[in-house]
C-alpha cells in the first residue's frame, strides 16, 4: 500500500512539473517573439526616417518599413507557390510605384497591420522622424483559430539633409 501512495505522489508531483515548466517555457518563447518584433521595428523606424531624409516620398518610406519587418510579418499571401524566393522579389517590390503593383510581387498578412508616420523635417538640419507599429499575435495558435493582438512600436529620428540637393519634393 505505501508503494501505491508514493508512485501516485510521483505522479502527480511530475505532472505538476512537467505543466509549469511548459507554461515557462511558452512565456520565454512569447517575450524572446516580442522582443524580436521590437528590434526589427527600430530597424523599420529607422530605414523609413532614413527614406525620407533622403527625400523619398511616403510610399517609399512604407516599403521601406515593410522590407525591414519581413521575418515578423507572418506567413506570405503572394505568391503563394515558391517561383522565386523573397533575396529575388525584395529589389522588385522595392521598384514599385504604387500598392496595386507591389501586391503583385510580395504580400504579407501583417503588412496591413503595419502602422506609420513620417513626419518630414522642416528644413537644413531639422529632423525626419519615423513611428512604426504592428499588430502581433499574443500567443501562437494553429491557423484559423483568431488570437488577440499586442501593438508595439518604435521610433526614430535622422537629421533631414534632403533640402540640401532637393526642392523639398519626394521622388
Amino acid at each position: 500500500m505505501r508503494r501505491r501512495e508514493r508512485v501516485g505522489q510521483a505522479l502527480v508531483e511530475t505532472t505538476l512539473a512537467v505543466f509549469f515548466i511548459t507554461v515557462l517555457f511558452l512565456c520565454v518563447f512569447q517575450v524572446a517573439h516580442m522582443v524580436t518584433v521590437k528590434v526589427l521595428l527600430d530597424h523599420a523606424a529607422a530605414r523609413a526616417a532614413r527614406a525620407k531624409a533622403v527625400g523619398f516620398n511616403d510610399w517609399m518610406c512604407l516599403k521601406a518599413a515593410r522590407v525591414a519587418v519581413l521575418p515578423v510579418s507572418g506567413r506570405r499571401l503572394w505568391p503563394d507557390g515558391d517561383e522565386l524566393d523573397e533575396a529575388a522579389r525584395v529589389p522588385i517590390y522595392l521598384s514599385t510605384e504604387n500598392e496595386a503593383m507591389a501586391r503583385g510581387i510580395l504580400e504579407y498578412e501583417r503588412w496591413d497591420s503595419l502602422g506609420l508616420k513620417v513626419s518630414p523635417g522642416g528644413g537644413i538640419g531639422s529632423d525626419v522622424a519615423a513611428a512604426v507599429s504592428l499588430g502581433v499575435p499574443r500567443f501562437y495558435l494553429p491557423d484559423g483559430v483568431e488570437a488577440d493582438e499586442m501593438r508595439l512600436g518604435a521610433e526614430s529620428r535622422v537629421e533631414a539633409h534632403y533640402p540640401l540637393y532637393m526642392n523639398n519634393q519626394g521622388f
